[in-house]
This record gives C-alpha cells, sequence and structure tokens, in this order.
C-alpha cells in the first residue's frame, strides 16, 4: 500500500507540472484543462491518502485492488480531460460537458467508496 501511496503522490507532481508544460508548448485551451484535473484529483486525493494510510496501519490488503483502480482511472481522467476527448459544444451557460470524463471520474469514486466499505 506505501507504494500505491507514493505513486499517488507522484501522480499529483506531475499533474502540478502538466499545465506548465503545456502552456510552455502553446497549447493554452489544454493546458486550462489540466489545471482543472489537478484541482479535481485534489478533491479526491485527501480522502484517497486517508483510506490507504489506514488499510496499511491495518494490513487491510483488500484495498489494493481498488486503490490501483482509483490510481489507473485518475491517470486516464487526466488525459482525458486534458486532451479534451469527446468534449461537447458549450451550452447557454458555457459549460462544456466531456461525457467520457464523467464517467471515468465516476468510476474512480466508486472505488474510493469501495475502499472506505472495506474500512468497516
Amino acid at each position: 500500500m506505501i507504494d500505491l501511496i507514493v505513486l499517488a503522490a507522484l501522480l499529483y507532481l506531475l499533474q502540478i507540472l502538466l499545465p506548465m508544460l503545456l502552456a510552455g508548448r502553446g497549447l493554452h485551451s489544454a493546458a486550462d484543462r489540466a489545471k482543472n484535473a489537478v484541482h479535481n484529483y485534489r478533491e479526491s486525493l485527501p480522502v484517497f491518502f486517508a483510506f490507504a494510510i489506514v488499510s496499511s496501519y491495518s494490513q487491510l490488503d483488500a484495498n489494493l485492488l481498488p486503490g490501483y483502480l482509483w490510481l489507473a482511472l485518475r491517470i486516464v481522467f487526466t488525459g482525458v480531460y486534458s486532451s479534451g476527448i469527446n468534449l461537447q459544444a458549450p451550452n447557454e451557460a458555457g459549460y462544456e460537458a466531456q461525457p467520457v470524463r464523467s464517467i471515468i471520474w465516476l468510476a474512480s469514486i466508486i472505488c474510493l467508496v469501495a475502499m472506505g466499505i472495506n474500512l468497516l
């Protein structure tokens, strides 16, 4: 589980750098989307860390699979969000829907819920 915690922290560091790298290449809209992906990751990271640390302390191996799935989904989420895959035209309010991104996000949240249930 410690390896998973370290990988999640490394992903966070890489996500912090991604907007700067994209902006440096002139991909400003992708850089803006990458910033949003970092903010989204930052929202679920504390929950993941809490569950992973408690799982490690409790030696609960049942959370390894949902933990690795969560991390893989977060990597895919960042790629999909940053690249704009399946990005819909803005609606009247200016919201640009991205259904694939939403499905990936939901799956990552389900992984966190599974980790929480396993701790009960």
